[in-house]
């Protein structure tokens, strides 16, 4: 997929931190959904294997429909875009970690899916307009993609084995609330920042 560079705005660097913070924040639960906290998460509710295929697919639609506003409204209002679909994300954490049943399992699946494509979007988008380290930011916005799959994929695993998969959600809650106070910062900063 490519990238196009907008040669005519090019953002301060900082303006990434918090779109990429959610970044890894969706891979991580990718990875802890690719896990074993699917098959788990199937017998603790008690539902078939058809709609935990379902969920899947109602997970990664969203996220697909969500990387297309991400991407191209990210570029003009970044924080306007990413801080929402953060927030959006940490709903979809909250509702699934105190889930009782598939439809809320289903639910959750769609706001942290479309958080999450709106929020990599942002941060494609955003890197795309780094101008000259263009190519070290999509760089850095895959390798902190990288670091949250990993993570998802092995914390995910240790949560799910040893205490339960509702706490890969809880540890999911404060790295929502980072990101967001990160994103809502750089708005602020960039707000004030504008010439008058």
């Amino acid at each position: 997929m490519m990238i196009e560079q907008s040669p005519a705005v090019q953002r301060p660097l900082w303006m990434i931190v918090g779109p990429a913070l959610g970044t890894m924040l969706t891979a991580y639960l990718i990875g802890a959904l690719i896990g074993p906290l699917r098959e788990t998460l199937e017998r603790d509710m008690g539902y078939s294997t058809m709609v935990n295929l379902i969920v899947l697919a109602i997970h990664f639609l969203a996220l697909a429909v969500g990387f297309a506003p991400g991407l191209l409204l990210g570029r003009r209002a970044p924080n306007a875009i990413a801080a929402p679909a953060i927030g959006l994300m940490l709903l979809g954490v909250l509702v699934l970690a105190f889930a009782a049943n598939a439809v809320m399992v289903m639910a959750a699946s769609l706001f942290i899916g479309f958080g999450s494509g709106a929020v990599l979007g942002t941060a494609l988008a955003l890197a795309g307009q780094a101008g000259a380290r263009r190519t070290a930011m999509l760089i850095a916005v895959a390798a902190v993609a990288f670091v949250g799959l990993l993570f998802g994929l092995v914390f995910g695993w240790f949560l799910t084995t040893t205490v339960s998969w509702r706490w890969v959600y809880f540890m999911a809650v404060p790295m929502a609330l980072v990101s967001l106070v990160v994103t809502g910062a750089g708005g602020i900063v960039a707000l004030t920042k504008k010439p008058a």
